[in-house]
């Protein structure tokens, strides 16, 4: 069975990448710390903390409502100049 390459940052929620961004973290620093959750085995454990504590859903829920805020002021910025 021949694997796919793929491109796995492609996978990543856009979200996470901008938290990645907005941290002090570097994505090489985010896949890095990410290889060693595996590695260590609490990588499941981790997502599922994630997953279910609040706060970390309403950090992400509040960065998706940014992204979306500054994507909506580029397109109105964008159909102004039209």
């Amino acid at each position: 069975m021949l694997l796919e390459k793929t491109n796995i940052s492609a996978r990543v929620d856009i979200t996470l990448k901008k938290i990645v961004e907005d941290s002090t973290f570097t994505h090489k620093d985010a896949y890095e710390l990410g290889a060693k959750l595996i590695a260590m085995g609490n990588a499941q454990d981790t997502q599922a903390e994630i997953n279910t504590n609040p706060d970390f859903e309403r950090i992400i829920r509040q960065t998706e409502y940014s992204l979306i805020e500054a994507r909506k002021e580029e397109l109105e910025r964008e159909l102004k100049d039209l």
